[in-house]
């Protein structure tokens, strides 16, 4: 009866841990930041600015432009009032060691804006690009 009972408690374990994790990322889809948004201050740097890419699983992307090679890439992690990431350019190094992660200040978010700060000082504004897809150039499309 005893290895049953742990049985029991093993498959609701885990049962209970893939639950977590899927409201974790339900959640964490649903978090303001996720998306693609350019640098800029209008929706038209959606299709000629640099792009970066939030992603619900804490992977953010930077392409140079939404057909354009990709830039960077790293995790993110937000609070209401911070940014955290991680910026790996290319050439990666094969050691496969993050950079260190950089603290933007969120000075302003909402659906189509997103203003941070650095530790300088200095702003930079975002603007939400709902309607692209982003594709590296036309080697990477795939019908």
């Amino acid at each position: 009866m005893n290895c049953m009972t742990n049985a029991v408690r093993s498959i609701s374990t885990a049962a209970g841990l893939i639950l977590l994790g899927s409201s974790a990322i339900a959640e964490s889809a649903m978090h303001p930041i996720v998306g693609s948004w350019a640098s800029g201050e209008t929706v038209e740097s959606c299709d000629t600015a640099p792009i970066t890419h939030f992603m619900s699983d804490g992977v953010v992307t930077v392409f140079l432009q939404k057909d354009g090679e990709l830039h960077s890439i790293g995790a993110w992690s937000a609070t209401k009032t911070q940014l955290t990431m991680t910026h790996n350019d290319f050439p990666l190094e094969a050691d496969g060691v993050s950079n260190k992660p950089v603290t933007l200040e969120i000075s302003e978010l909402d659906e189509m804006r997103f203003v941070t700060r650095n530790s300088e000082g200095a702003e930079r504004s975002r603007v939400r690009c709902n309607d692209i897809k982003i594709t590296m150039g036309d080697s990477h499309t795939h019908d």
